[in-house]
């Protein structure tokens, strides 16, 4: 049972970031505007905290703790949606991998943490797999979205260990809420500034239009990470991570049955040969994860 509550976190997230690459493709021309409707919608999670428990006000320590991880959720967006008009959403999504080296490389540089063998050669295929799928043979260059999503990689890590450092004082229920609160004021701040007030004003009637998608595309993304913490509770870490990386195979997988259904609405190359690349280049990814979380 909880093995199947595991695989709703990739399913649910693989769906999430679909409909985020038809935001950044197909509705918003300018990615502040985007993140400032993304960012807002995310407090329609608050009134549903207080069925776990009551919010307090933390030490100022842990609350400017909370307001840098809610300015990180708030930026990493930036290069993510930049991400997904660069490159197909599953290739996006297999980048994510990428923020799963850089712990035991920060590691490794910052307190002199061996690697093991394994973990090098686990490291090499991921780095190596990623390179292919985003390296152009005809021109001759890599993909922006590479380097795009190993600045996301790269923040996501370092909100994930705030958040833990964070949890060392404080529950679940304080560290979202404020994270919410916070990100939703970092947002707000872009009306003060005219460059970015004018479009978003211009593109509330394609939010209001569009809110239910908005609002069910953070419930998909919560719901995720709900099943993503209940596994967590009963099954070992590295199985519930193993998991969590076929997230590209299932963005894949629900890309090419939704072609089938509403047509090439979403940034995905499902020519035979493509289909086939990123099947043996996601399943080494997916290897080379488990040998570096051994």
């Amino acid at each position: 049972m909880y093995v199947l509550i595991a695989f709703l976190t990739p399913l649910l997230h693989a769906l999430s970031c679909i409909v985020d690459a038809h935001f950044s493709n197909n509705i918003f021309k300018k990615i502040p505007s985007l993140v400032f409707y993304a960012t807002i919608s995310n407090i329609i999670i608050i009134p549903f905290l207080f069925f776990f428990g009551t919010p307090i006000i933390p030490p100022l320590e842990i609350l400017a703790i909370l307001f840098i991880i809610a300015l990180i959720e708030v930026c990493y967006q930036i290069p993510y949606y930049h991400a997904l008009r660069n490159i197909d959403t599953s290739i996006v999504v297999a980048l994510f991998s990428l923020g799963k080296i850089t712990i035991p490389v920060l590691a490794y540089f910052i307190v002199n943490e061996k690697l093991s063998l394994m973990q090098y050669l686990g490291f090499g295929i991921i780095l190596l797999s990623t390179f292919l799928l985003n390296f152009d043979i005809k021109k001759l260059k890599i993909n922006i979205a590479f380097f795009l999503m190993l600045v996301v990689s790269l923040l996501l890590s370092l909100s994930s260990v705030l958040s833990k450092y964070s949890l060392q004082s404080v529950d679940f229920v304080t560290v979202l809420f404020w994270g919410s609160l916070f990100a939703t004021s970092i947002c707000l701040s872009l009306l003060l500034l005219p460059k970015y007030r004018t479009d978003i004003v211009s593109t509330f009637p394609q939010y209001k239009k569009r809110i239910k998608l908005f609002l069910s595309n953070e419930l998909l993304n919560q719901g995720g990470t709900l099943a993503g913490t209940i596994a967590l509770a009963h099954l070992p870490v590295l199985a519930v991570k193993s998991i969590g990386s076929s997230q590209s195979i299932f963005t894949l997988l629900l890309g090419f049955m939704l072609y089938k259904i509403f047509g090439n609405r979403f940034k995905e190359n499902l020519t035979s040969q493509e289909v086939i690349k990123k099947l043996i280049s996601f399943t080494a990814i997916i290897i080379g994860i488990n040998m570096v979380l051994l």
